[in-house]
């Protein structure tokens, strides 16, 4: 969108609580030079905040006096028009403040650029210009020295605004002209370089001297005839710091700041070596119904189900090299960063430089550098969890989304949206294909295959020469009481195949799913159980540290020895999470080697070196939360074993059953991958929930009917559009009454009668983080409906938090 000749404001998504954009005014001298998708820097208020330009208007709103626009910070958009589409889209939908949305598009430390400053090379100021902006640009550093791209942009005219941005990074990249940056970025995106000062050859053998070291770093960088990083010398040369600070201080080399190329080879797990992989004919059918929907350019959506290890990953990758190879880009979105090493090694090994990879969990100098490979084209193919989304891919042309089914796809922060769902949004808009893959679809993905709206593609068969592994189940009822309150049991059966495993030489995966020691320190003597202040829940145990921590605010504290209100030595962890099961099965199996997996372990080391020790058979057993159970391929994991299946068949949540399902199916999907067969076992106190029983059965069909006949009959979805609305306030009696009167204005909509509404009564946890917590849930069968009734709600404001959560996912 390009403004008209009688555009004077510009409308700005500021990330502020506002529900609606800040109209501004564009100055006379930046006329011209201001377009949608740039980040300016605009007053609200007594403050200045970082915005970004989203349209334009030829009208000042009525009756509000205008502000003008202080800095334009990016040359040229940092945002795509596609993403602000999408932008929009969620802003609406999720009812979430456009800032906010727009923050989340682009990386939050991003510099802008115009805080740069740009000088000439040696070398730049040599070389002839290549064309007339380049020789303007040359003309005006030379007679000014050090100039920012934005007193460059001023200087050369609003006219040049378009090509600057290419031109300085074509001229950087030639090595003609360096950035020197204030703000040297964590991560490593800026590198010390050097160049020669000009002089003759005489000058420098007078400045050195009878310093061989110098005399090869002269030597060295002048045969390469650029500038050469410090990392460069000290590899090559083994130049140490201080040769070069003398160079420096005798004039003969002249430091300076360059971007650098950073390697993420850290965030990808080393790929053995494999012979390539020849298609099954439910493969080959799947990748041709994919190639021919790319081939339409136009938006279609499928849903891939396959048994764990039917070889999913082979189907979207072989459609990925075919979007690839017609000039279209390719998001592949994994439900959390531990899985992304090994999906980003296969991808790195068939594609090479054009993978970028994007997370939280890197730097933000790498976070950067991927950003910008992928807004310029350089790469094609992006690999991360649900944020990755909106990378700024250039035309793009197939999303997959890997485990759609699993929840961490669902943000639970603004904006609250669902990764799954907005995939086949912005596929829609960009008239590309969506893939959603899954051994255990979700509901909701099943309910659009029945009406049409996703096409059903199905891989009925084991990769190699795997099969499915043999189900044990393990009545806990039977095994006796444990020795500890809420003990995880290490039964006499998995006890057995865990000895079986060990003696042929396989490895051992085993879940449960509570990081720590123990989920309460209970003192025998007087009760006191270490609740937390601000959310009146027991603290976790963590042993290692050793600290009490509460899981859902964080806070934590030192772990007493003896109890601090009774003074008594009687403190007992009660209940077991990774810490106690790890440590239960060194006393057991003292001679094998086991390795942790969960977010605590991830914090400290990362996930690839926990995975790629396990990989090297460093590790025999694999302890973990659900990390453990999706997306690996370990072909020695010949028994893989859920510790306590009831861990979340009792939660307050409709979808507890389903995640519980799925859970087990794919933990016991990592067992027998390999040549050997594979075993599960599952142990619970609820050996005959129909869930558990066709997961054993590996009857997905039972699952879903029981589970459908279920959501239908309490109106849930897929067969309802669900919204939860959360009130949140330090006073109790004020966020209650609140919540009341939210209920009431729904309760008086006209379009009641065609909606339920439950609430509001106390959330689960009722009290978090020092706030008390009241919920209403509003599920109505279409989403205009329930679109009206939250409108309705939220028709005024409260002096209370108020969420709204569409598509809620977590309602605890």
């Amino acid at each position: 969108m390009s403004p008209s000749s009688a555009s004077r404001w510009v409308e700005v998504a500021v990330a502020l609580p506002f529900a609606d954009r800040l109209t501004y005014e564009i100055p006379t001298n930046l006329l011209g030079a201001v377009r949608v998708g740039q980040r300016v820097r605009v007053p609200v208020g007594k403050r200045r905040h970082v915005g970004v330009v989203v349209g334009f208007s030829d009208d000042p709103p009525a009756g509000i006096t205008t502000k003008p626009i202080e800095t334009v910070l990016d040359p040229e958009p940092v945002l795509p028009a596609e993403l602000l589409e999408l932008a929009g889209f969620v802003a609406t939908y999720y009812r979430a403040p456009l800032g906010e949305v727009v923050r989340g598009l682009v990386p939050g430390d991003l510099p802008p650029w115009g805080g740069d400053k740009v000088r000439l090379t040696a070398g730049g100021a040599v070389a002839p210009p290549r064309n007339e902006l380049e020789g303007a640009v040359v003309e005006l550093l030379r007679a000014e020295g050090r100039l920012s791209p934005a007193e460059l942009q001023a200087r050369l005219g609003a006219e040049s605004s378009a090509g600057l941005a290419a031109c300085l990074e074509g001229l950087a990249r030639d090595g003609r002209v360096s950035l020197d940056s204030p703000r040297r970025q964590a991560g490593g995106r800026y590198q010390t370089a050097y160049e020669l000062v000009p002089a003759t050859t005489a000058e420098r053998t007078a400045r050195i001297g009878r310093s061989l070291q110098g005399r090869a770093v002269v030597d060295y960088v002048a045969a390469l005839g650029r500038p050469v990083s410090k990392e460069e010398l000290s590899a090559d040369l083994e130049v140490s710091a201080a040769v070069l600070r003398r160079l420096v201080a005798l004039e003969v080399l002249r430091p300076f700041t360059q971007v650098e190329r950073l390697d993420l080879e850290r965030h990808v797990m080393a790929r053995p070596a494999g012979s390539s992989v020849v298609l099954r004919p439910d493969q080959e059918t799947a990748v041709s119904a994919l190639m021919a929907a790319l081939d339409e350019e136009r938006y279609q959506g499928f849903l891939l189900v396959g048994m764990t290890g039917s070889g999913k990953t082979e189907v979207y990758l072989r459609a990925a090299r075919y979007a690839l190879d017609r000039q279209r880009s390719v998001l592949l979105l994994v439900p959390e960063i531990a899985l992304v090493p090994a999906l980003a090694r296969e991808v790195k090994a068939r594609f090479g430089d054009t993978v970028a990879i994007l997370h939280s969990g890197l730097g933000s100098g790498e976070r950067h550098q991927e950003w910008e490979r992928i807004r310029r084209g350089e790469a094609r193919l992006v690999v991360g969890p649900r944020s990755a989304l909106f990378a700024p891919v250039v035309a793009l042309g197939l999303v997959v989304v890997d485990e759609e089914q699993d929840p961490a796809y669902k943000q639970d922060s603004v904006p609250r949206y669902h990764g799954r769902d907005l995939a086949l949004v912005r596929a829609q808009h960009a008239g590309a294909v969506a893939l959603l893959a899954s051994a255990t679809p979700s509901l909701e993905s099943r309910w659009n295959v029945e009406r049409g709206k996703l096409a059903r593609l199905e891989l009925t068969e084991r990769a190699g020469k795997g099969g499915l592994p043999e189900g044990i189940l393990v009545d806990l009822r039977e095994e006796g009481v444990p020795r500890r309150p809420g003990e995880v049991v290490f039964s006499k059966r998995l006890q057995a195949e865990i000895t079986r495993a060990a003696e042929e030489g396989d490895q051992v995966i085993l879940l449960r799913n509570r990081r720590g020691y123990a989920p309460m320190l209970l003192c025998r003597a007087c009760g006191e159980d270490h609740r937390c202040p601000d959310c009146g829940l027991p603290r976790t145990l963590h042993r290692k540290e050793p600290l009490l921590v509460c899981h859902y605010c964080g806070s934590t504290r030192q772990a007493p020895v003896r109890c601090e209100t009774c003074g008594e030595e009687a403190l007992e962890p009660i209940g077991s999470g990774t810490e106690r099961v790890e440590e239960t099965f060194h006393e057991l199996f003292p001679d094998l080697p086991v390795g942790v997996l969960d977010r605590d372990s991830v914090r400290r080391e990362g996930a690839a070196a926990v995975l790629a020790r396990f990989a090297r058979g460093e590790t025999r057993v694999l302890v973990g939360t659900q990390m453990v159970s999706k997306g690996h391929h370990f072909p020695n994991v010949a028994l893989t074993a859920v510790l306590s299946a009831d861990s979340y068949l009792g939660f307050a949540d409709f979808r507890a059953v389903e995640r519980t399902y799925s859970l087990m199916v794919q933990v016991a999907g990592r067992a027998g991958r390999g040549d050997r067969p594979g075993r599960v076992v599952i142990q619970s106190y609820h050996p005959n929930h129909y869930a558990i029983q066709a997961a054993l059965a590996n009857d997905d069909e039972r699952f879903a009917r029981e589970e459908k006949r279920f959501r239908h009959a309490f109106f849930y979805p897929p067969y309802s559009r669900l919204a939860q609305i959360l009130v949140r306030d330090r006073d109790r009696h004020r966020a209650e009454a609140a919540a009341q009167r939210i209920a009431r204005r729904i309760e008086e909509h006209p379009e009641r009668a065609r909606a339920r509404i439950a609430g509001p009564v106390p959330a689960a946890f009722e009290r978090l983080r020092g706030e008390w917590r009241f919920q209403i849930l509003v599920r109505a069968a279409h989403n205009p409906i329930l679109q009206r009734l939250l409108d309705a709600a939220m028709a005024v404001k409260e002096p209370v938090e108020v969420v709204v959560d569409v598509d809620a996912y977590q309602l605890l």
